[in-house]
């Protein structure tokens, strides 16, 4: 069985090539096995006025809580390797993940294979979905994707969004019915 891991992150922006991540957060479908952390901005930049309104992260938060980005990148490694199924492969889901989570992911990969000896799941052994096209293949002619607007459609709460974990937890959610319309 491959397992499957639902995805988010927040960032300091929607650059994915120039922007930091600050929270990481997974979940392993249909269990309560999962990841999350703050992680200090790679960049040692603050974070806008405007990302801490849309996602109640403060700086503050940040220097009191958030891991240094290169332990948060081991740990959540770690936890992938440990969660991996068999054959090593694994199912990663995220909403818009082609365009933003997966490159921010490949990053991540990427940063650690510069660490010598470390060791993180290839990504050839990694079947990516993107909610964000799924949906517009089973839901055509809508006019919005955004996951707040498919969650509605689904009735799924989305009370603390722009959080990374309730943002992974809605996700899973909707990624059930989007199988089901399947």
């Amino acid at each position: 069985m491959i397992t499957k891991v639902i995805l988010d992150f927040e960032t300091s922006g929607l650059n994915p090539y120039h922007d930091d991540i600050i929270e990481i957060a997974m979940k392993v479908m249909d269990t309560d096995n999962q990841f999350t952390t703050l992680v200090k901005p790679k960049s040692n930049e603050c974070i806008s006025d405007e990302i801490s309104s849309l996602t109640g992260i403060t700086n503050k938060m940040l220097t009191k809580e958030g891991q240094f980005w290169g332990d948060a990148y081991q740990s959540m490694n770690q936890w992938l390797n440990s969660v991996k199924g068999e054959n090593n492969k694994i199912v990663i889901i995220s909403h818009n993940g082609e365009s933003f989570d997966f490159i921010f992911l490949r990053k991540i990969f990427n940063d650690l294979n510069k660490i010598i000896g470390y060791n993180t799941i290839p990504v050839h052994k990694i079947i990516f979905i993107d909610t964000l096209l799924l949906a517009k293949r089973l839901l055509p002619r809508r006019m919005s994707y955004k996951q707040f607007s498919l969650c509605k459609l689904f009735d799924i709460n989305t009370e603390g969004c722009h959080r990374a974990m309730n943002d992974v937890v809605a996700l899973e959610k909707l990624y059930f019915n989007l199988e089901n319309k399947l």
